[in-house]
This record gives structure tokens, sequence and C-alpha cells, in this order.
């Protein structure tokens, strides 16, 4: 691939991995198309959106975000995150913007999903944001279980959360200087490289 070439490989891995999310998600719809969907499971916005981070944020944890916003600034529901790890996860990479976008698919897929994730919640005690970490998590382990018929919906919802924070989906991590708020604490404090050489090689 030339040097100057517009697509590098990070820009490759990054559209690869978008592209087999979309086949997982679309793979699982005919699974979703059999699910019952109970009225509440109508877009709900807000509701709906923290529901979603909750659920990503017990696949891929994270740590508490102070203000609330994710890397490129998007808002984050105050209950999703419960703080069970010690650096940024799923829901601070903007897991929720990859899973809105339309080029994914995962609107075919988002009512019966959330109503399955409410009504095994409910087995939890409350609304799966109110669950600890612990009871979130006994919720997406049953679900995930090859004893659930619905498995594949379930699957292909944690993919989301996977591709967002593994893959880069949604920031260029590889690039310096390209991230939203830098890497001041990814140098070597000096700069290691004075010039280039005449052909531009590393020789």
């Amino acid at each position: 691939m030339p040097a100057g070439d517009e697509v590098s490989r990070r820009v490759f891995i990054e559209r690869t991995a978008a592209l087999g999310l979309a086949a997982t998600i679309a793979a699982a719809v005919p699974v979703a198309a059999r699910m019952a969907v109970p009225a509440r499971a109508e877009a709900q916005g807000p509701v709906d959106d923290g529901l979603l981070q909750a659920f990503f944020d017990t696949i891929i944890p994270g740590k508490l975000v102070p203000d609330l916003k994710t890397e490129l600034g998007n808002p984050i529901d105050p209950k999703a995150i419960a703080g069970v790890d010690p650096e940024h996860g799923a829901v601070y990479t903007d897991a929720l913007a990859l899973a809105r976008n339309p080029r994914i698919g995962f609107s075919a897929l988002e009512p019966p999903f959330l109503a399955d994730l409410t009504a095994r919640a409910l087995q939890e005690g409350g609304s799966f944001l109110d669950l600890d970490y612990d009871a979130r998590e006994r919720v997406c382990i049953a679900a995930l279980a090859f004893s659930n018929p619905d498995r594949q919906v379930w699957e292909a919802a944690a993919a989301i959360p996977f591709t967002a924070f593994c893959a880069a989906a949604n920031v260029k991590k590889g690039h310096p200087g390209i991230a939203p708020h830098g890497y001041k604490d990814f140098s070597y404090g000096k700069k290691l490289n004075r010039g280039r050489t005449k052909n531009g090689s590393l020789r």
C-alpha cells in the first residue's frame, strides 16, 4: 500500500471490523424476529440509551467518568457505568455511538434485545440500570448461555462493545494526535527523531 494512500492499514482494520459486526447483527435478525416484543420495547430515547450503556459496561467494564462524557463528548447515563474497572471501558469508547450507526443495523435487534434484557433484569430485582455489577453479570451470563435459544441476539449485541473498544471503531487510536484528548500518558518524554534520511527510509 503506498505510503500516501488515504486508506491506511488501521482504517482497513476498522472498516473490516465494522463489516464483521454488521454481518454478525444481520445473522441475528431472524432470531430477533421471533422474539416477543412487549409495548415498552418501543424506543424510549435516553432510557434505552442508558440500558444499552449499562449492558456495554457489563461486557467491557470501565471506571466512572466524572463529567459523564464519552471519549467523543457524547453523554453517559449517570447509572450506566458500575465502576468496577480501574481503566476506561466500552461506554467511554462510544459503544453506544457505534450501536446507533445505521450502517451497523442494530436497530433491527434493539427492541427485542432490550425487552429481553428488561425481563431478565426484573428477575434479578429491578431495572438493569439499578442493578449492581454482579447482578448485571448474572443476567448476561444466563442470556449468553447455550441453553438460551435467543443467544445469537445477545451475542450480536455483545459484539458492539468489543468492536468499539478493541477495534477502535469510533476513534483511530493508533494514530498519534488523532484521539480527541491526545496521548499525554504514552510518551518517552523526549524527542526520538531529530531528522530524516535523504530517501525517507529508516536506513
